[in-house]
């Protein structure tokens, strides 16, 4: 019986082959094992610097964007600058177009005045508030400031002559005599 434990108990390998089959069969697999991590570490590897190259070339183009905006930004404020001025010359042209125009119509309205004026009647002052023009002096009568009213309003009916004060003084003015009167008279300036 002892003999029997110990047949027993020995195993004799009657097939040597399928150990050394199963061994190679676990080394392929750890093998394969391996070289799938290390192929998935350099996919990983590969894609990673794929990635990083186009994110590269992605911010080179941002920037690049970026830059030309900020050359278009440059180039519109410039524009934006020049317009300005050119509106301001515009304006300044304007303003200038205008004055050569009213100067004219002053000379023109100075003309008449001097025209019209009728004897007796003193002009001391003129005096110029943008489109009107007010007289001052004096006449050696009533009549005769009714008279350059109705001279004024013939010669430039468009100029709209308006009496704004007819005084008598207190006392009489050197030259003028008795019943002189002190006016004042605003005119509007009319292209003749």
């Amino acid at each position: 019986m002892q003999m029997s434990k110990t047949a027993a108990s020995l195993h004799i390998n009657l097939l040597p082959h399928r150990a050394a089959a199963r061994k190679r069969r676990e080394q392929a697999c750890l093998r394969l094992l391996a070289s799938g991590a290390l192929l998935g570490l350099l996919l990983a590897l590969g894609a990673g610097a794929v990635m990083q190259l186009s994110l590269e070339r992605l911010t080179q183009r941002q920037e690049g964007w970026r830059l030309a905006m900020q050359q278009s930004d440059k180039v519109i404020v410039a524009g934006q600058v020049v317009q300005r001025e050119t509106a301001a010359l515009a304006a300044r042209q304007a303003a200038i177009t205008q004055l050569q125009a009213e100067r004219h119509a002053w000379v023109a309205m100075l003309a008449m005045l001097a025209r019209v004026l009728p004897e007796g009647v003193i002009l001391h002052s003129l005096h110029q508030d943008g489109s009107r023009l007010r007289l001052q002096g004096q006449a050696i009568s009533q009549e005769k400031v009714s008279a350059l009213l109705l001279a004024l309003g013939q010669a430039a009916p468009l100029s709209a002559p308006e009496l704004l004060e007819a005084r008598v003084p207190a006392h009489a003015m050197t030259g003028m005599g008795e019943g002189a009167v002190e006016l004042t008279v605003q005119l509007r300036l009319s292209n003749p």
